[in-house]
Order: structure tokens, then C-alpha cells, then sequence
């Protein structure tokens, strides 16, 4: 989904004749400004309003000019859900199967990772609500949530440390306690350790999976459209005149 930002320099020039290669370079400046703050303001607007989808809307919105005075601040379709919304009770399958594999017995699967040790702002609450049960189990059976687990001599325990199931409840119409098969990794990244306490589940196209994998639905947030509003008032109310009063 793209929001446009063109703007007709040649035309708006004409209304200063005398100068009006001068003012169009002066209005497309303008403009490749316009883009710049308009992209500012919808990762804003992102970053005020979303929680656990932050970080997935912001890593799929770009800009960039297409042409000669013509910019687009563009989201991809991995976050266009964001955007455009999710209608109450949507099968998510169908999305989740793209690019799945096929069982020997024809069927798709694939699988899904949940990550439980992200910041609690990337979180819904029911994903907090299933941390804070995961601290207290963990507690009890003596395994670290954040501390980096270390060797006798100090060096970082790496690759996949523990494999629990523990106790917790069914989400929604699943067959599987949300913390049953709870798996804890330690990875090097560049000088950094990171920590990753993860579940895996399986969504299939079987019956099975009939009755779950189901949106309860999301507003539609509609930065973009919101920020073309925004960008047309900018140009007009006041990077326009500003340059007009350079140029009286």
C-alpha cells in the first residue's frame, strides 16, 4: 500500500514566472522534504500506537522518490494487517500456509514460533499474561528468565539449553498448554549474548486445525491515509507559502 506525495512544481512555478526554474527546484526540494517528515510522522504515529505489531510495521515501511518530484512512503504486504485492519473472526490459516510444506500424506503444515522473551511492549496482554506465568514456572525449576546461563569458567552455555513443559493453560480452542514444550536457547550474536525462550506449534490444513488459528479481528489503523491528510496540509499551509514568501 503506497501513499503518494506529487506535486505539480512545474505548474505551481508558473505563478512566479520571472524566477520559475529557480521556484519549481526550490517546491521539489520542498517536496523531497515533505516525504521525509511525512515517513517521520507515520512511524509517529506507529510508534504511539502499537504494541506487539511495532516492530513488524516499522520494519516494512519504506519511501523513496519514483520519479522526479514523486515520492511514495510505502508499506509491504507482510504488515498491510496493520494498516488495512483484520475483519472479526478471520481463519488465519490460509495466510499461514503460504510457502508451507507438504506432508507425506499430502497435507500442508507448517511451523509457527511464539517468542515469550520479547519486550513487553512488542506483547499483546494475553502474551504478557503467559510471561508472567513462564517467570513463576521457570522460578520453580530453577532456570534463569533473562540471566545468561555461563559455564564453570564464565563463557556463555550456547545453542538450545532447556526443553520444559510446564504447567499452564489451553489458549483458546488449542489442545496444548501454552507452555508445554518451552524451548531456551543461547546464540552469540556479534559480542552479545541473546537469549531466546521460544514454543513451536503446528497449523495444518487438516481437520485438526479446524476451529483454531482464528483472528478475533484489528482496527484498522490507516497511518497512511491519515498522513496524506497531514502532508496536504503541511504543503499548503506552510512549506508552500514559505517558499512563496522566498520568492515574492
Amino acid at each position: 500500500m503506497d501513499l503518494k506525495i506529487n506535486i505539480d512544481a512545474a505548474a505551481l512555478a508558473k505563478e512566479i514566472s520571472e524566477f520559475a526554474k529557480q521556484v519549481e527546484a526550490d517546491i521539489k526540494r520542498g517536496v523531497a522534504n515533505l516525504a521525509t517528515i511525512t515517513h517521520a510522522k507515520v512511524k509517529e504515529m506507529a510508534a504511539t500506537e502499537l504494541k506487539s505489531s511495532r516492530e513488524a510495521f516499522m520494519n516494512s515501511l519504506s519511501f523513496e522518490e519514483l520519479a522526479d518530484g514523486i515520492w511514495i512512503v510505502s508499506v509491504d504486504e507482510k504488515a498491510l494487517w496493520v494498516e488495512e485492519g483484520i475483519p472479526p473472526n478471520t481463519d488465519m490459516k490460509p495466510a499461514l500456509l503460504k510457502n508451507a510444506e507438504t506432508s507425506k500424506s499430502g497435507g500442508k503444515y507448517k511451523i509457527i514460533p511464539f517468542e515469550h522473551s520479547k519486550a513487553p511492549s512488542q506483547m499483546t496482554q494475553s502474551a504478557k499474561n503467559i510471561v508472567s506465568q513462564l517467570k513463576t514456572e521457570l522460578k520453580k525449576a530453577n532456570v534463569p528468565f533473562k540471566t545468561i546461563e555461563r559455564n564453570s569458567d564464565g563463557s556463555p552455555r550456547l545453542g538450545k539449553l532447556h526443553s520444559l513443559n510446564l504447567p499452564s493453560q489451553i489458549p483458546g480452542k488449542g489442545n496444548t498448554p501454552a507452555l508445554h514444550g518451552v524451548s531456551i536457547y543461547q546464540t552469540m550474536k556479534g559480542n552479545a549474548v541473546k537469549r531466546d525462550i521460544m514454543t513451536f506449534r503446528t497449523v495444518t490444513d487438516g481437520p485438526g486445525s479446524q476451529g483454531k488459528w482464528i483472528h478475533p479481528g484489528l482496527t484498522a489503523k490507516k497511518f497512511l491515509d491519515r498522513a496524506a491528510s497531514w502532508a496536504e496540509s503541511e504543503f499548503f499551509e506552510k512549506i508552500l507559502p514559505e517558499i512563496m514568501e522566498r520568492w515574492k
